[in-house]
């Protein structure tokens, strides 16, 4: 897991003007559109990390967006080409038992749209559901799953 998406345990969760702050309302991968609802945000010294939720699939994570232009990911539609900023998440899917399998993706936020276009970068699993899984604020130890 990136450094830049861990969050210190100690930090407080925000929630004050939350659209505003964490803006993404989904994101395209693999061909698939999915819906993306902040629950809440940390203000850390990289910048804002907004913690998400797809609830049609049980997914948790964060997500950071630059603060800078960048060349959009191909997928990008073309009227977002002076509009999209790098994007980083990693999230959970949690409905595997116990068990979670573990997604991290990069590419980019369209500030048009409001949706981010990314690709799989990193794929695993990790033994952590429910409530864990909501609460966690990720780790770049190296975490194992034994099933």
């Amino acid at each position: 897991m990136p450094q830049l998406l861990v969050v210190p345990s100690d930090l407080q969760q925000e929630t004050a003007n939350i659209s505003s702050v964490c803006p993404v309302q989904g994101y395209l991968l693999a061909g698939v559109w999915w819906n993306l609802h902040p629950t809440h945000y940390y203000n850390t010294k990289n910048g804002t990390i907004c913690h998400g939720v797809v609830p049609q699939y049980n997914l948790h994570g964060n997500y950071w967006i630059g603060d800078a232009t960048t060349t959009p990911y191909y997928r990008t539609p073309a009227n977002c080409i002076d509009n999209s900023f790098v994007y980083d998440m990693y999230m959970y899917h949690g409905s595997i038992g116990f068990y979670s399998c573990y997604e991290e993706v990069v590419g980019t936020y369209c500030a048009k749209d409001n949706f981010a276009y990314v690709v799989v970068d990193v794929l695993g699993t990790y033994d952590i559901n429910g409530v864990f899984l909501a609460a966690d604020t990720g780790s770049v130890n190296l975490r194992l799953s034994y099933w």
